[in-house]
């Protein structure tokens, strides 16, 4: 178990990981708005590059907020990709025994009508 007293259980951050065609003009319209941490010629993993340790539903909006603002050439890119996956990060710890990370029922209507799943990734508390 993590060996740091002070360490509890928190959200990192939301990546999009995304699996089609046209990704590369798709990175285009996002343009600065994110960072690349994995690139494929058909799957994209990307992060908000102007995040700074705001709440899941903080991060979320602001993902939801670029997306419904993609022009109509980036919009019909985004709807003929296979995979829309927003991938929830949280890193375990000793502490709290249990944490809640909630997603409102308006941000999963959201979420739902850009097509995009919801995935949690759970990190094992570092030693």
């Amino acid at each position: 178990m993590a060996s740091d007293p002070q360490s509890l259980t928190e959200f990192l951050n939301v990546d999009l990981d995304l699996r089609g065609d046209g990704l590369e003009e798709l990175l285009r319209y996002l343009g600065s708005s994110v960072l690349v941490m994995h690139q494929t010629a058909h799957e994209l993993a990307l992060e908000l590059s102007n995040r700074v340790d705001e709440p899941l539903d903080e991060t979320l909006a602001k993902w939801i907020e670029l997306l419904q603002s993609l022009p109509e050439p980036a919009r019909a890119i985004w709807d003929r990709c296979e995979l829309r996956s927003m991938n929830i990060g949280i890193q375990s710890a000793e502490k709290p025994h249990s944490a809640l990370f909630t997603i409102p029922s308006s941000r999963v209507s959201q979420l739902a009508s850009l097509q995009a799943e919801i995935v949690v990734t759970v990190y094992a508390p570092i030693e």
